[in-house]
């Protein structure tokens, strides 16, 4: 849980406040009092919860509302607001279940059924082999799915492979984008315009949990997809999100601004500072910054700062250790950090002299 008024701290299982440079929440929309504020004004209008089927024949206006607004915002056709980002996934793929599907082997399980184990280093092969594989397949209709950005080694797949489709193909493109809405791209409108724009008509699903701070999932597209789903079993036997956030969303314009402008700010700060030691990796337009220092973990613990370090997607798997940087933190905890860090350094290149 978060520190009382220190929303950049945690208070860890033993009752201790670190500082806190882990988690999803890039922008700190979840620990900004505005955006609680319109949460609870949204509580008092519609309640914790909203049960009912969104086919029922009663409504609310403030799901198509904010729908309408997101699809704007990213420049899509349209826009479906479901109450997570797996579900959302889920339902373009049983939709479609008439494409031939390829999954990406660095997927979301929302998009890769099949998903088993995370294998970012395959994709550029995985891709090169699956235009091959559809040029040659004798089915016309073909789904590729893939994430946009890869959070846990702070990497993102460049799309210039999409200009190599056959183009006597019905291809589809289906992206994962919940790490990269409202981080990365102009203003935060993460990939899909630049998607569309190399490839008209894609598709791309979001958790808005992460940046966005909101329990709920996204599906942009064409209206006609859309349509499609929102008459499927799956769409209507499923709870909408709740309500609350959507008009928290509505009205949060500047809140989501701020925070956008001071997450730029943290994130440059850190690549200025932390990159020339050499112990990180990063991508550009990402808040995350990746090392294979895997005890880096163990000493910023002791200095009472906890960056995220664990295996994925199973304790068996590979490990994974990250400085998340957010729109939360202050000047003073970037110091703190980027102190710690070079003493780190500082000590580890002492002991490598030392071995030598």
């Amino acid at each position: 849980m978060y520190a009382d008024q220190i929303p950049s701290r945690v208070i860890t299982d033993q009752g201790k406040q670190m500082l806190f440079f882990s988690g999803t929440a890039y922008l700190g929309i979840h620990a900004r009092q505005e955006f609680r504020d319109l949460v609870f004004e949204g509580i008092q209008r519609f309640g914790t919860n909203y049960g009912a089927s969104r086919l029922g024949n009663v409504s609310i206006p403030v799901f198509n509302q904010a729908e309408e607004k997101l699809a704007a915002w990213l420049g899509a056709p349209s826009g479906l607001l479901v109450s997570s980002g797996t579900l959302a996934g889920r339902l373009i793929l049983e939709v479609l279940h008439d494409y031939e599907q390829h999954y990406s082997p660095n997927a979301h399980i929302a998009i890769n059924p099949f998903y088993k184990k995370h294998q970012p280093e395959l994709f550029d092969a995985w891709i090169e082999q699956t235009i091959h594989e559809i040029g040659e397949c004798k089915r016309d209709k073909h789904l590729i799915t893939f994430n946009s950005i890869d959070p846990l080694t702070a990497s993102r797949p460049a799309l210039n492979w999409i200009a190599k489709l056959p183009a006597n193909k019905d291809i589809l493109l289906l992206a994962d984008d919940s790490h990269g809405i409202g981080v990365m791209g102009e203003q935060g409108r993460g990939v899909y315009p630049e998607l569309n724009r190399l490839h008209p008509n894609s598709l791309m699903i979001a958790s808005l949990g992460k940046a966005m701070g909101m329990p709920a999932g996204l599906i942009a597209g064409s209206p006609q997809l859309l349509s499609k789903i929102k008459s499927h079993p799956l769409f209507g036997g499923s709870s909408p999100m709740v309500p609350a956030y959507a008009h928290a969303y509505i009205y949060g314009d500047s809140i989501y601004q701020q925070a956008y402008k001071q997450m730029i700010e943290n994130m440059s700060y850190c690549k200025r500072h932390l990159i020339h030691t050499g112990l990180f990796s990063f991508a550009d337009q990402i808040p995350i910054f990746s090392t294979q220092r895997h005890e880096l973990a163990a000493y910023l613990e002791k200095q009472r700062i906890r960056i995220s370090h664990f295996a994925y997607p199973s304790p068996e798997d590979r490990l994974y250790t990250r400085v998340v940087v957010n729109g939360l933190h202050t000047m003073e905890d970037l110091e703190q950090i980027r102190i710690q860090i070079l003493k780190f350094k500082e000590m580890d290149s002492t002991l490598n002299k030392g071995i030598a």
